[in-house]
């Protein structure tokens, strides 16, 4: 794993780490090339992933590849390419980095309609999402992995059918051609999580819906899909619940968090350990209503548990952009156009985005 920079420029409204990874930093592609052969000479490990919020953001990418693509392809090393944005998808990046070995893609339209990838500020259009699909289809790639998610502030049932007909459209866009795929041809995996309010973000005071609702559309969803072509993959509603309980959560949840040690509840991060119907009698134990926090609207002027942490971007700004967001307006990128979201403050009053420059 290579972090080629750190932070992000797009501003996703869900994303905690597009915020608090603010502002955004370059390595250079000759620090990174070096990190690399000494990595690849101490672990000897057969691939490098280029790891970062948005990879294709990176803007010396196509130099960072092509200073490592030589000895990569003499050590046999592959170039994975992880968290590829859509809009800035290369067919001349793709075939560069299939030199070594072809493998999956994945992307992240996140929403199955426009006017919801509007409201959580994805900044993508259907027309490019499947220009890139199918400049990966015309590149030799047969099989894609898209991720979205349910429960999204202000989604209908229209945008959760959405998700299947941009689905279908990426597999009938495959076999608008003649493809070289071989004979199983396309495979659309469609990976669903559950929407989680997160802190320091514009949706952190949007209410989860609840586990029942979100079962609901998921088997909605699971309806819409007609094709074995698409395979469909959805995360478990109740855990998605826990996760939100705990990422609003305040002082209070202290108390929970030790008695379900004291009860051995570890390691339920695997499905053969977690045990909802466990923290739900955690939660009755100490008094604690999880609705409280995973299900509830939060006011505007409301003092949040986390307010006192200083991460640079301002509640103003995150009011701002949650107040966009339901009129299903975006906000551009930060290297178009700065949004005044005060992480400048963490770097002397000047963001690195103005023009990609690197910063320390």
């Amino acid at each position: 794993m290579l972090e080629v920079f750190r932070g992000c420029i797009r501003g996703c409204r869900f994303c905690q780490a597009g915020m608090i990874y603010r502002p955004y930093r370059e390595k250079s592609p000759e620090v990174l090339d070096e990190n690399a052969r000494i990595a690849i000479d101490h672990t000897g490990y057969s691939e490098i992933s280029l790891t970062s919020l948005s990879i294709s953001d990176y803007t010396r990418l196509r130099e960072l590849i092509d200073k490592m693509l030589p000895w990569t392809n003499a050590k046999n090393v592959n170039l994975s390419l992880p968290s590829m944005r859509i809009d800035n998808f290369y067919e001349e990046l793709l075939e560069k980095v299939s030199s070594v070995r072809k493998s999956g893609l994945t992307f992240a339209p996140e929403a199955g309609t426009q006017r919801l990838r509007d409201v959580i500020n994805k900044n993508i259009t259907e027309e490019e999402i499947i220009t890139a699909c199918e400049k990966a289809f015309d590149g030799g790639r047969s099989s894609l992995k898209l991720y979205f998610m349910n429960g999204l502030p202000t989604e209908t049932d229209e945008d959760i059918k959405g998700i299947a007909a941009l689905s279908q459209n990426i597999v009938d866009t495959y076999y608008s051609k003649k493809r070289n795929g071989g004979g199983r041809g396309v495979n659309v995996t469609v990976s669903v999580s559950c929407f989680v309010p997160k802190p320091f973000t514009p949706f952190q005071w949007e209410a989860q819906d609840s586990i029942e609702e979100l079962e609901r559309k998921q088997q909605l969803l699971k309806g819409e899909i007609k094709t074995k072509k698409i395979s469909y993959k959805y995360h478990d509603a109740r855990v998605s619940r826990i996760e939100a309980v705990f990422a609003r959560g305040d002082r209070r949840l202290g108390r929970a968090l030790l008695e379900a040690y004291n009860r051995n509840m570890m390691l339920d991060g695997w499905d053969e350990y977690f045990s909802y119907d466990g923290w739900l009698d955690v939660f009755d134990s100490c008094g604690i209503d999880p609705a409280f926090y995973a299900n509830r609207e939060f006011a505007l002027d409301e003092i949040l548990p986390w307010d006192f942490i200083d991460i640079g971007v301002t509640k103003k700004f995150m009011k701002l952009e949650y107040e966009r967001s339901r009129r299903a307006e975006t906000t551009p990128d930060c290297r178009t156009k700065c949004s005044g979201c005060g992480a400048s403050t963490l770097c002397n009053g000047k963001c690195v985005c103005d023009g990609g420059k690197e910063n320390g």
